[in-house]
């Protein structure tokens, strides 16, 4: 059987299927009961030799992808909710899922020898050695490549800042080396849809909304990862990696109401730039106070709130989705 594999199956999957346990099925061995918001029966459905390749791509865990795509959705939505912005829509949410997977999968290649120090994620298959490095780097090109097909079929603007995209993308994973905000560079990273968005919706780059825009997204990434790299702060600390959690201790709350005032200033200024209506503003409300009652009720201290508090950051995008919506409905 394994001859026929190694004849029919391309190197990097060879070399996967020779590596992999026969009879595992992944169960994080971490204290975080919802590592993974995706029902188990995901890893029945898809072969086992490439178990490890979702793992690696996260698509085991959705709410990375959500706060990925929301700021996108935002930016083309605000733009006009028509038929042709919500198949953009669609592709934008393919586009995601591999544009994370390839991050996640550049972040763990830098990564492989802090994240085998980490409780949370000495499991991930680059630092356990599931996939070796070639492999990754492999996987990585594929999503990557993949996204860029997705790309060309936007327009000329909208592909010139997504090309642009690719640098902080590489060069994020390195921050927490050399800054005490990596979170600020990962928001940097994960918000860059806003700018492509309305771009991709209406043929020209408009900075009076997709700037304000990116900026709100910037601020949401520092709000919601600072509360999740509260996780990693005990390990973070013994191996030299850097974060906000570290940094603001005992005043992160305090910097928490600063990061969600920003985001709904800003998010404020875009409505005024498109001429959005009362419903707009009204949700933005609440909003608000969603963030307000996350930073309220999140215990730093523990993993398992910070990653509820973290996952119900999702609901935060959607809200602000409907808002949209809503308010372009009653233009």
């Amino acid at each position: 059987m394994i001859p026929l594999l190694r004849q029919r199956c391309p190197l990097f999957l060879r070399s996967t299927i020779i590596r992999i346990p026969p009879t595992t099925v992944y169960v994080s061995n971490t204290s975080n009961k919802n590592s993974y918001s995706l029902p188990r029966t995901l890893f029945n459905i898809i072969p086992k030799p490439f178990h490890p390749y979702v793992r690696l791509s996260r698509i085991d865990k959705p709410t990375g992808s959500w706060v990925i795509f929301l700021p996108g959705a935002w930016s083309i939505a605000l733009a006009g909710t028509t038929l042709t912005n919500l198949s953009l829509i669609g592709l934008f949410g393919i586009g995601t899922i591999l544009m994370r997977g390839a991050g996640c999968t550049i972040n763990d290649l830098w990564d492989k020898e802090y994240d085998r120090r980490v409780e949370r994620t000495k499991s991930r298959p680059i630092a356990s050695g599931e996939i070796t490095i070639r492999q990754g780097l492999i996987w990585a090109g594929v999503q990557l490549s993949l996204s860029f097909l997705i790309l060309i079929q936007l327009n000329f603007p909208t592909i010139g800042i997504g090309i642009c995209s690719l640098l902080p993308l590489i060069i994020y994973p390195i921050m927490k080396r050399y800054t005490n905000w990596p979170q600020f560079f990962l928001g940097i990273t994960l918000n860059w849809s806003a700018l492509m968005g309305f771009t991709a919706a209406t043929g020209a780059v408009y900075p009076s909304v997709i700037i304000p825009l990116y900026f709100a997204g910037i601020a949401w990434t520092l709000h919601y990862d600072t509360i999740y790299a509260h996780q990693d702060k005990r390990d973070d600390l013994i191996i030299g990696v850097k974060s906000t959690a570290l940094l603001l201790g005992e005043n992160t709350k305090l910097w928490l109401r600063a990061f969600s005032i920003g985001m709904i200033t800003h998010l404020i200024t875009v409505g005024l730039s498109v001429d959005q209506t009362w419903p707009y503003y009204i949700g933005l409300m609440g909003v608000g106070y969603h963030l307000h009652r996350q930073i309220e009720t999140v215990n730093l201290n523990d993993n398992q709130s910070c990653w509820n508090t973290f996952v119900s950051n999702r609901m935060t995008g959607l809200m602000i989705f409907v808002c949209i919506l809503i308010g372009n409905f009653c233009k």
